[in-house]
């Protein structure tokens, strides 16, 4: 790390940017337990619509990265961090009071938009300060803490629930976004020397994006992490769906989805060990096709079974995708940054908005095919993972 941000040990670095990070993921899995209830609420007769309040908070998400990280690069990492968290305040506020679902998704789209900021800037701060794998194993730590979010987020969001209602849990996502601002507003330096910064213009902002986009390494890893958080986006969509109705735990469902994020975790620090030795395209192929050989056994199992599998055998499943996941997520971003790290907030921008929002869509698609049956995630698992196999294995 480079003299600037040596303000910061090493691991008060990677819990920071964990939790600046953790507010878009946060805002996700914590609100899943009140789905149901904001769909009773507002009236949604249509069970699959209940989706819209996780994937529109992504597709704002998708818009604010574009905007935010080439900022970052003309105005410095943290004044654009500052912009993020007000306007994530600001559609938070508005899913709390919304009058209707209408108005929820709104809020929802702005907090995804505001969360952008907190959510791709810390890819460029680190880009900063690291490079090539020495990037990826730092990027891997950040996850494996980042990971703890989700993992007790929807615990977090359920005990809420037996407290409150569902806009206490918008209400916790506030607070923690505050939180977050402070610390990071106080403890982190500026890490883009006034020097380094390039003079605003829209001339120069879309000089940088079609840098990036005539990179052929940023390109192909960026539709290929699209692809993998595509199926990470319709698994979130549709887990409580999946455990609280079509496997009936009911409040049981955030243990579940708690103890699977820690798989996720488990597996970025397992990359963060082996990244150095064996390298960020043995670990995105290997994965790819470890995954996607088990979505067919799945699938034929499933098949064999009518489509009624016991849950155990879907925890099994679930388990390895998450570790697959885990493993494929931070490398992938991390060969899309390597060689575009001089227009870094572009990139981070560029990257991030398009494998956004290429996921959103992936995610739709899957999600409406939803029908109390899982085989429409496992299928989709496996499809998504052949282009990853050829992405990779061609690079």
């Amino acid at each position: 790390m480079k003299a600037r941000a040596n303000a910061l040990s090493r691991i008060e670095y990677i819990i920071l940017m964990s939790v600046v990070v953790a507010v878009d993921a946060l805002a996700i899995d914590a609100i899943l337990p009140a789905l149901s209830f904001i769909s009773n609420e507002f009236g949604v007769q249509d069970g699959n619509s209940r989706q819209y309040i996780v994937t529109t908070i992504l597709m704002g998400y998708g818009f604010g990265v574009l905007i935010f990280g080439i900022a970052s690069d003309s105005f410095g990492r943290k004044r654009p961090v500052y912009i993020g968290f007000a306007i994530f305040l600001i559609g938070t506020l508005v899913t709390i009071f919304a009058s209707s679902f209408s108005m929820l998704l709104v809020g929802r789209a702005l907090q995804g938009f505001g969360a952008a900021g907190p959510q791709i800037i810390p890819t460029a701060i680190t880009r900063d300060l690291y490079k090539g794998r020495g990037m990826a194993q730092i990027m891997s730590l950040i996850m494996m803490v980042f990971m703890l979010v989700p993992a007790i987020a929807p615990l977090i969001g359920q005990g809420i629930l037996m407290l409150t209602n569902w806009q206490g849990v918008f209400a916790m996502l506030g607070i923690y976004a505050v939180f977050a601002w402070i610390w990071f507003s106080i403890r982190l330096p500026e890490t883009l020397s006034v020097e380094s910064r390039v003079p605003f213009s829209f001339s120069q902002a879309w000089s940088s994006v079609k840098e990036v986009l005539r990179n052929k390494q940023a390109v192909k890893f960026t539709i290929a992490e699209g692809l993998a958080f595509g199926a990470i986006l319709a698994y979130l969509s549709t887990a409580q769906q999946i455990f609280q109705e079509h496997f009936e735990l009911g409040d049981r469902f955030a243990l579940y989805f708690g103890s699977l994020a820690l798989v996720m975790m488990f597996a970025s620090f397992v990359n963060s060990r082996l990244v150095e030795k064996l390298g960020m395209h043995k670990m995105v192929l290997r994965a790819a096709m470890f995954l996607f050989f088990v979505s067919i056994i799945y699938v034929v199992y499933i098949w064999l079974n009518d489509t009624s599998v016991p849950l155990w055998s879907f925890l099994i499943y679930a388990s390895i995708s998450y570790f697959c996941l885990g493993i494929l997520f931070g490398n992938m971003h991390s060969l899309a940054m390597e060689e575009v790290g001089h227009v870094a907030g572009a990139a981070a921008s560029v990257i991030g908005s398009c494998s956004t929002l290429m996921s959103v869509i992936i995610a739709a698609f899957i999600g409406s095919f939803y029908n109390d049956s899982v085989t429409p995630i496992v299928i989709g698992f496996g499809v998504l993972m052949l282009p990853i196999i050829y992405i990779t294995w061609k690079d």
